[in-house]
């Protein structure tokens, strides 16, 4: 996430699950551990149908950089 908004790339972590909110602290959940995973580990990337081809390009550009 900092490498892309070194690059002016606007992004966030992923959803927090449902089980780890508030409201839904007490309800009935079948975990796997796997939406833990995601939100600890996943990113939220540009995405719409105002994004053009050179936008897609510089955003792969900086998380190659990183990877």
């Amino acid at each position: 996430m900092e490498a892309l908004n070194k690059n002016d790339i606007e992004s966030r972590p992923l959803w927090k699950p449902m089980h780890l909110q508030p409201l839904f602290k007490n309800s009935k959940c079948y975990l796997s551990g796997v939406s833990e995973e995601l939100f600890k580990k996943g990113l939220c990337l540009p995405s719409g149908t105002t994004l053009k081809k050179d936008d897609v390009e510089d955003i792969a550009k900086a998380i190659d950089a990183v990877v």
